[in-house]
């Protein structure tokens, strides 16, 4: 079939998708009937009637339509990636709802697995892992077709993450980062990852560059904070806080830490200044309520 031959389908696949998003599903069904017709086979067909079921909340068939884009043409990156992100779409839809129906339970006095009712109210399915792990292999095959999408490298690398294998996590993560070095919450991410790894110097290393990315952000300073903390620098540790207390003085933890690194330091009297803040602002806090008690002791019971 040559270009211009191509014209009607591919026309008919436009046109139909825009429809659907707008009204129709049945419309676009019909016109995509029509395109694949026309234009036996094409994979773009289905990945395009995908992205338009994916759009209007229909997940499920959303994920039917990529599954039969990839069976047509197996190296088609882009439907991996769309397939990807409509598994951990799914997945993470079952994750809440086994929240709400944990909490269902509870409030009802049922044990679990009597929670059938749950489920119907909000509509999805419990959650199954084979979502999560499909998601997993859809981006693995979508960074093996396509290594230079940093999105591909970023999701595969939360999704790890949150599987429990920290360590690929990381590994993702820097192929991201090297690919989308100005990504300023991708440094900080990737920080929080190194911290939660006990890397202190490759956390501090993300951590001041996502800085410079983020400057209104309090979270870098706060982190970076603690990891200069782990490591004795407690001069550093405290002008982060510092800086993440004037960028939001409302950040009880920033509060909290910046209170414990002044008591460490021998400053007692400006810890029990930022440890009383901490304790207004979160009353209810213990470990706040039992260091705003050990640091009043060691300063003759003032505040």
């Amino acid at each position: 079939m040559s270009d211009g031959d191509n014209q009607l389908p591919n026309a008919l696949v436009a046109a139909g998708t825009k429809v659907f998003v707008v009204r129709s599903a049945s419309l676009i069904k019909r016109g995509l009937a029509l395109a694949g017709s026309l234009l036996p086979g094409a994979a773009a067909t289905h990945h395009s009637l995908g992205l338009a079921l994916y759009k209007k909340g229909d997940v499920d068939g959303a994920i039917a339509e990529y599954r039969e884009a990839i069976r047509l043409k197996p190296d088609y990156a882009e439907a991996h990636k769309s397939l990807g992100a409509a598994l951990k779409r799914r997945a993470d839809q079952a994750e809440h709802a086994q929240r709400f129906v944990s909490r269902f339970n509870q409030l009802a006095g049922l044990r679990q697995g009597r929670s059938a009712a749950a489920y119907r109210i909000l509509g999805v399915a419990p959650v199954n892992k084979d979502d999560r792990d499909g998601a997993i292999a859809e981006y693995r095959t979508t960074t093996r077709l396509r290594p230079d999408d940093a999105d591909a490298h970023w999701e595969l690398g939360s999704l790890l993450w949150d599987s429990g294998d920290l360590h690929g996590a990381i590994a993702e993560f820097r192929r991201s980062m090297r690919l989308q070095p100005d990504f300023g919450e991708g440094h900080y991410v990737l920080g929080t990852a190194l911290e939660e790894n006990a890397d202190a110097d490759g956390a501090i290393e993300e951590f001041r560059a996502a800085i410079p990315l983020m400057p209104n952000d309090p979270l870098p300073h706060y982190h970076l904070g603690i990891a200069l903390c782990g490591k004795g620098e407690l001069g550093g540790a405290i002008e982060e806080f510092r800086t993440a207390i004037r960028l939001d003085p409302d950040y009880t933890q920033a509060h909290f830490r910046l209170a414990v690194a002044l008591e460490m330091k021998g400053d007692r009297l400006a810890a029990l200044d930022e440890i009383q803040i901490a304790r207004e602002q979160s009353p209810n806090d213990p470990s706040i309520a039992e260091t705003h008690e050990q640091i009043s002791r060691k300063t003759g019971g003032h505040g």
